[in-house]
């Protein structure tokens, strides 16, 4: 393009010396031949934007956060002119697509299109656009190229992930609540404890009985079941989606991932948030999942939602105190929090903190820090 640019400088001097020396017909045209040029590729950049077609499809509106899912996008000359140079720029800050190579030039004949198969990949939850961007054409002569708006883009909603855990052993306090504790490890998914004169005999775990001496007998659902309290923050840090996104994808996350891991092995959740009021998600059992989880996809985080609010909510729920551990999945560590933590562990409560940032932080004993990428499989593990 740099070549065929200084082609035209040359031969547009070379056209200014020859109507000054030599004059003529001849020169004069070869003169404004050289000025009509970008004149020409301007009114062709205008004919490209008002005539060029870009038809985008996706299998789903609503996608999961890491999740690939087929998209396909064409390319359509609707008109009698060829058009040269075609590229497509994507948006990138918080989706990839991928399965063919960015930098091809496409060329469309008359009437003709390209029709290209891709795979999509949206990095946060929220709700934004996705696919093509913009169109970048280049004219015949090489000599410009020209960027257009696609005025017809795709916006999907994006729900978080769930992960699941393979265990929690990151930090003490949380290994110390893991369902693992309270189950008989030769059956993961039966809760346990001990031997009391009068239980019902047929009740009797005689496989870990034996293999403990230690007389055991399966709980019935609802016998001193343990109950985890999970405290969400759920304040907007700024009105920068590039900010907030990733923050508000990694909280959700991570709080879906732990009630799932502890439902999974009988413990009873509480999510306890602030959403404009105070709200509190109750799961006895996997059978609560699945409308807790739809209920999360669309919480929404929000400026007022402070640590304030959340806090002196929780401060006047009994049933966190009483819970067997508490934690907190929070974005800083600010003075409502530390007082409200405080205050839990002057008792018998124990507490764990996920501290999910994108700065470094020291670890402590009862926090494990989590970056916006981070794999929760590794964290925890």
């Amino acid at each position: 393009m740099l070549r065929n640019r200084l082609i035209v400088l040359g031969l547009l001097i070379l056209s200014l010396v020859g109507i000054s020396f030599y004059g003529g017909p001849v020169s004069y045209g070869f003169f404004f031949l050289m000025l009509a040029i970008p004149a020409i590729s301007a009114i062709y950049a205008a004919m490209v934007y008002f005539c060029f077609r870009i038809y985008q499809k996706i299998d789903a509106k609503v996608l999961v956060v890491e999740t690939p899912i087929t998209f396909y996008f064409t390319l359509q000359n609707e008109t009698l002119f060829a058009f040269a140079g075609i590229r497509t720029d994507f948006f990138s800050k918080y989706s990839t697509v991928s399965g063919f190579d960015p930098d091809t030039e496409y060329e469309l004949f008359p009437h003709s299109g390209i029709e290209k198969k891709t795979i999509l990949v949206c990095r946060y939850r929220g709700e934004y656009e996705v696919g093509i961007d913009h169109v970048i054409v280049r004219d015949f002569l090489k000599l410009f190229t020209f960027s257009f708006k696609n005025n017809e883009t795709i916006t999907v909603t994006v729900i978080p992930r769930l992960v699941i855990l393979n265990g929690i052993n990151a930090i003490e306090s949380l290994s110390l609540t893991s369902p693992d504790s309270l189950t008989d490890p030769s059956e993961p998914d039966v809760l346990v404890r001990d031997y009391i004169p009068g239980d019902d005999i047929r009740m009797i775990n005689w496989k870990l009985t034996a293999s403990t001496y230690n007389p055991t007998v399966r709980k019935q659902i609802g016998e001193n079941t343990p109950t985890i309290s999970i405290i969400m923050d759920s304040h907007r840090i700024s009105k920068d989606p590039d900010e907030f996104l990733p923050l508000e994808n990694k909280i959700l996350e991570t709080t879906i991932a732990l009630s799932y891991f502890y439902l999974e092995g009988g413990v009873k959740v509480r999510v306890y948030a602030y959403e404009s009021e105070p709200v509190c998600f109750q799961m006895d059992t996997t059978d609560d999942f699945e409308d807790f989880y739809g209920k999360l996809s669309a919480f929404s985080f929000r400026e007022d939602n402070t640590s304030e609010k959340l806090f002196g909510f929780a401060s006047e729920v009994t049933e966190i105190g009483n819970s067997s551990a508490i934690i907190f999945v929070i974005h800083e560590p600010d003075d409502a929090y530390m007082i409200f933590k405080n205050d839990l562990e002057k008792g018998t409560n124990t507490t764990a903190t996920c501290l999910i940032t994108d700065k470094y932080v020291n670890k402590t004993p009862d926090t494990v820090v989590i970056n916006y990428d981070d794999d929760l499989k590794e964290v925890f593990s």
